[in-house]
């Protein structure tokens, strides 16, 4: 008998002690943060936008226990007031959670794959569970409300009450994933207000099925797999039901400091689920994708090029074919200079097919060349960011940075006249931060050219900004000045002015008080009215808790 007790002694004192921390904890905590925020806004001549716009927003946390959290968040504003709509766009949704257990409740949205459900928003109730190696999503709930048909408002759309319910189990092994996922949803097709064969609007049913998984055969290597069925029925009055598949499949390996994938994917025409509000289909990818790191990670390269199909049926009169290419280097050499340069290409092929083609299946043509297209876009994005000087006196930061955007349409060998695009931004700025006055000064100069319609336009000018903190770094405070104009083939079109005030105090810890104002002027060439202006304030307050 002694020896039993002497064996439970440690658990019993182990339960103690846990007892005694769980009785330590609050038993009710709250969080979060509230702000209210109000916005005048006046111009000359005057303009349609609402002239007084306010916003509360707030973030709560009930905690009980430090086991069970229940977050609550809210959004009140006066935004489009002026404006009629068939519904408010009101939304509540909770979030409690507790240990591998979540929930979702109210106006939520959930993703249990790609081909099934992709974050459709409904209202209802939804589960998380991670529990050791296994993961179980499941949701049920209002996918659509019902609209009717109302003689006030002809462009509003009508539809049906749709309801959607499904589930996804999955298993994470050391080696291996495997998961699976059932939705289905249907509409509700009584008691409507039109006619549904004069729109067109029939009630849709949906079962989408879903099986993923992942195999790691040797180190570094990683092989994923992932389909879906769709059962699609178009109309619920009619037994008919189509098929449609989607597959994807990834392999990646990495040898060398080395990482090397390759992806496919392929979606039939037409693939589609109510799970989601919109599904690119009808098409067949490629994708192969390098990267590795040099010079103790200093220099990072990442290579990936593609090709994509569509008309996988031959059924369309337009054939697309797609080349997709980018490069992406980073160089940081040093923690004073850090440099970044992205490419990217991409060239689209459109071959158009004349009706005549299906009714003269054997007849030559002279010019087909006039019949096949190209479309080419070539992007490039570089930054560079040298700290001239860094103590603890002083900072000097020199920074630039390049975007550039070329688009075309080629006919054959040529470009089509009015069909190139050129988009050309640059950027440059010198900051100085004074630590020992709490001051930073910040000049800068932006550039740039737009080319399309065979014109030419220019937009250029100087930046200056001022921050400034005060009463021990709670007092922040700026003041910015700004001037462009807009040239085109030498003319000036347009000159614009910007002068901004801010100023933010945090006070007592957990509140803060921020205020700006803004001005803005514009003279145009051909306005006929004196320049145009507007001037905006705001003030706004936040609380934490």
């Amino acid at each position: 008998m002694a020896l039993l007790l002497l064996g439970m002694k440690p658990s019993y004192a182990q339960n103690i002690e846990e007892v005694l921390a769980f009785r330590k904890k609050k038993p009710l905590k709250i969080s979060g943060s509230i702000s209210a925020r109000a916005t005048l806004f006046s111009s000359q001549p005057s303009k349609a936008r609402q002239s007084f716009t306010y916003q509360i927003t707030g973030s709560v946390n009930l905690s009980l226990y430090e086991l069970l959290n229940i977050p609550l968040s809210f959004n009140l504003n006066n935004y489009g007031a002026n404006f009629s709509y068939p519904s408010l766009p009101n939304r509540l949704s909770l979030h409690p959670s507790y240990k591998w257990m979540k929930a979702h409740i109210g106006d939520v949205s959930m993703s249990f794959g790609p081909y099934t459900l992709n974050g459709h928003q409904f209202t209802g109730l939804g589960v998380e569970l991670s529990p050791g190696r296994w993961q179980v999503s499941a949701m049920a709930g209002r996918l659509l409300k019902r609209v009717d048909a109302d003689p006030n408002i002809p462009s509003l759309q009508v539809g049906y009450e749709r309801w959607g319910y499904g589930i996804k189990t999955r298993y994470e092994g050391s080696t291996f994933a495997l998961g699976g996922t059932v939705f289905a949803a249907r509409d509700r097709d009584g008691r409507i207000s039109f006619d549904i064969d004069a729109l067109g609007i029939y009630p849709k049913g949906n079962i989408a099925l879903g099986i993923e998984g992942s195999l790691s055969l040797i180190k570094d290597l990683k092989l994923s797999l992932e389909y879906g069925l769709s059962r699609m029925q178009q109309d619920l009055r009619s037994t008919e039901v189509s098929y449609y598949h989607a597959l994807r499949a990834d392999v990646s390996y990495s040898f060398l400091g080395n990482t090397l994938g390759v992806g496919y994917e392929r979606i039939d025409p037409g693939y589609a689920t109510l799970g989601a509000y919109y599904f690119n289909n009808d098409y067949e990818n490629l994708t192969l994708n390098y990267s590795r790191s040099f010079f103790d990670s200093k220099l990072s390269l990442a290579l990936s090029g593609g090709v994509q199909r569509d008309d996988l049926m031959g059924q369309k009169q337009e054939h697309n074919k797609r080349f997709v290419g980018s490069a992406q280097v980073g160089f940081n050499p040093s923690e004073a200079l850090s440099a970044s340069v992205s490419l990217s290409s991409f060239q689209s092929y459109r071959n158009l097919k004349s009706s005549f083609d299906y009714i003269n299946a054997r007849t030559p043509y002279d010019n087909l060349d006039t019949l096949q297209f190209t479309q080419l876009s070539h992007s490039l994005d570089a930054d560079i960011s040298w700290h001239l000087k860094q103590s603890e006196a002083q900072t000097q930061t020199l920074s630039a940075n390049l975007s550039y955007q070329e688009a075309a349409d080629r006919q054959g060998r040529y470009i089509q006249p009015g069909q190139l695009t050129r988009f050309m931004n640059l950027g440059m700025s010198y900051s100085l931060d004074l630590s020992a006055l709490d001051l930073t000064l910040t000049g800068g100069f932006n550039v740039s050219n737009n080319y399309a319609d065979r014109k030419a336009v220019l937009t250029l000018g100087p930046s200056l900004s001022l921050a400034k903190r005060l009463l021990k770094k709670q007092l922040s405070t700026g003041l910015s000045l700004s001037y462009n104009e807009t040239q085109e083939a030498g003319h000036r079109l347009a000159q614009v002015y910007n002068l901004r005030a801010t100023a933010g105090y945090r006070f007592w810890g957990k509140h803060g008080l921020n205020a700006s104002v803004a001005y803005q002027e514009r003279k145009l060439r051909h306005a006929v009215s004196s320049p145009r202006s507007s001037f905006t304030s705001e003030l706004s307050y936040s609380y934490s808790f």
